[in-house]
C-alpha cells in the first residue's frame, strides 16, 4: 500500500466558506484528497510537505454552478461553423483556465463535458471537477432550438435532420411526455448528474419571446419522475413567475436565472427549500455588449431589468438558497473576463462580498450535492474548509472579504485586459494536489 499524501498548511487564517470573516491563525493537514485536521495549535505530520503561508487566508476553492464548457464560440459561428472537435479542444482551454482561477468545481448545465470529465479526472489534463447534465432539453420552439427557420421539425414530419446544436451534443429539441422521456433517459445513460430543462424563454435564442411558458405539465411531470427515478435532480432555465410556479408544481430543485420573480413567487420558492441560480451580469449594463444577445430583445430586457432590480434584496429577505452561476459563453477570451467581471458585479449586486464568496463556497457545494447517488465527488462536502471536507483550497494574500481583486474580479467586461495569471492566489489545490504553488520553497 503507498503512504497516504500528507500536506501541512502552517499558519493560515481561514474563510471557511459559511462565516463572515477570518479564524485565528491556524494549521491544516491534509491527508489524500481530504482535509484531515484543523488547529489552531502545531500539528505533527511526519513526512508532510510544509507550505509555510505566513497569515495567509486559506479557503475553499471557488465552485461554479452554471457554466457550458462545451459553448465555447459565439453562437451563430456554432450554428454555422463548428464540429464537435473544435468544441471539444476549446473545452480544455476553458477547464485549465478555470482552474488555474480558483475554480475548483463547476456545474455544466448545457454541453456534453463528459470525456472532458474523465479525461480531467484521469489526470490527463488540468481542470476542474465536472458536475454535467448533458444536453439541455427543450421543446421546439424553446430556448434550446437554434435550428434553421426553414429546416423540418425531424419529428412532426419525419424527415429532415437534427439541427446543428443537437448534432453537436449541445441540446435534445423534444416534444410530448415520450420524447422528454426519452432524452432524460439518454442524458443519464452519458452520465449525467442532473437534468437541465428550458422552461422559458431567453435573450440569446430566436424563436422564444422571453415571457414565454416552456413545456406543458404532463412533460415536465415526465422530465422530474424520470430524473428522480435515477435519485437525481431536474434544474430549469426560467424566467417568470408562470413558468417558475410550473416548474416547481412539478418538482425542480433549482432555477436558473429567474430574475424575473414577483414577491409571491420568491416566498415560494423559498417555502419549497429551492436554490436559485442567478447570473448578475445578466442585470448588468455590460449585458448590451454581447454578441450573443438578440438586439431585438434589448429593449425588453433593459425594461425588466428596471423593474425587477429588487431581486437580490429580497432573495435574501425570504431568505432563499442562492447559488453562484457564471453562464459565460463564447470565445474562451471572452469567457474568462465574464467570469472576473461576474464576481466583481455579483459583490455590488447583493450589497455584499461575503454574500457572494458564499454563494460561490458553501452555497453551491450544496448544490453540487443535490445529484445524490449521482455525485461522482461523494468522499466529503465541497465549498467548505473543515475536517471530512474535500481539500479543495485556495491561499489568498490578503482577505478577499475586504477585496475581491485578490480573487481576480475586475470592474469591466468587454473592455477588460487579457486575463493573466493572479499573483495573488500564489496556491490552488485540488483534491489535495497543489495545482500551483509559487511559494518559495521551504
Amino acid at each position: 500500500m503507498n503512504p497516504a499524501r500528507q500536506i501541512l498548511f502552517r499558519d493560515v487564517c481561514i474563510f471557511d466558506g459559511r462565516h463572515n470573516g477570518l479564524s485565528e491563525s491556524s494549521n491544516v493537514l491534509v491527508r489524500d484528497e481530504l482535509i484531515e485536521k484543523i488547529s489552531p495549535e502545531a500539528i505533527i505530520a511526519e513526512g508532510a510537505t510544509i507550505v509555510e503561508a505566513g497569515d495567509r487566508t486559506l479557503m475553499p476553492g471557488l465552485i461554479d454552478a452554471h457554466v457550458h464548457l462545451d459553448i465555447n464560440r459565439d453562437i451563430q459561428d456554432i450554428v454555422l461553423h463548428a464540429d464537435r472537435s473544435d468544441l471539444a479542444i476549446r473545452s480544455t482551454v476553458v477547464a485549465r483556465d478555470m482552474l488555474m482561477d480558483g475554480w475548483t468545481s463547476v456545474r455544466d448545465v448545457g454541453g456534453s463535458p463528459f470525456g472532458l470529465r474523465r479525461a480531467v479526472d484521469a489526470g490527463l489534463m488540468p481542470g476542474p471537477r465536472i458536475y454535467a447534465s448533458g444536453p439541455f432539453i427543450s421543446q421546439t420552439s424553446g430556448h434550446g432550438d437554434f435550428g434553421c427557420v426553414c429546416r423540418p421539425n425531424l419529428h412532426l414530419h419525419g424527415r429532415g435532420a437534427l439541427d446543428q446544436f443537437e448534432q453537436l451534443g449541445l441540446a435534445h429539441i423534444v416534444d410530448g411526455r415520450d420524447q422528454v422521456l426519452a432524452a432524460v433517459r439518454q442524458n443519464l445513460r452519458s452520465g449525467a448528474n442532473l437534468i437541465k430543462v428550458m422552461g422559458g424563454g431567453g435573450g440569446a435564442s430566436p424563436f422564444d419571446p422571453i415571457d414565454t411558458t416552456q413545456y406543458t405539465e404532463d412533460e415536465w411531470d415526465a422530465a422530474v419522475e424520470a430524473t428522480e427515478d435515477w435519485g437525481t435532480y431536474v434544474t430549469s432555465h426560467i424566467f417568470t413567475p408562470r413558468a417558475i410556479k410550473r416548474a416547481v408544481d412539478a418538482g425542480v430543485k433549482c432555477l436558473e436565472h429567474a430574475f424575473f420573480m414577483d414577491e409571491k413567487t420568491i416566498r415560494m420558492v423559498a417555502e419549497h427549500d429551492i436554490y436559485v441560480v442567478p447570473q448578475a451580469w445578466g442585470m448588468s449594463p455590460e449585458l448590451f455588449f454581447s454578441p450573443n444577445l438578440d438586439a431585438g430583445k434589448h429593449d425588453a430586457i433593459r425594461m425588466l431589468q428596471e423593474k425587477f432590480s429588487y431581486l437580490p434584496g429580497m432573495l435574501l429577505d425570504y431568505g432563499v438558497k442562492v447559488g453562484y452561476g457564471s453562464d459565460t459563453l463564447g470565445p474562451p477570451e471572452v469567457s474568462h473576463k465574464c467570469r472576473r467581471y461576474e464576481m466583481h458585479f455579483r459583490a455590488e449586486w447583493f450589497g455584499s462580498r461575503f454574500e457572494a464568496l458564499k454563494q460561490a463556497t458553501s452555497v453551491s457545494g450544496e448544490i453540487l450535492a443535490l445529484s445524490g447517488p449521482r455525485n461522482p465527488y461523494s468522499k466529503g462536502p465541497l465549498g467548505v474548509v473543515e475536517e471530512g471536507a474535500y481539500a479543495d483550497l485556495l491561499l489568498v494574500d490578503g482577505n478577499p472579504l475586504e477585496d475581491f481583486s485578490l480573487l481576480g474580479a475586475q470592474p469591466q467586461w468587454w473592455e477588460a485586459p487579457a486575463p493573466t495569471d493572479i499573483r495573488s492566489m500564489p496556491v490552488i489545490m485540488k483534491g489535495g494536489v497543489l495545482v500551483k504553488n509559487t511559494l518559495p520553497a521551504c
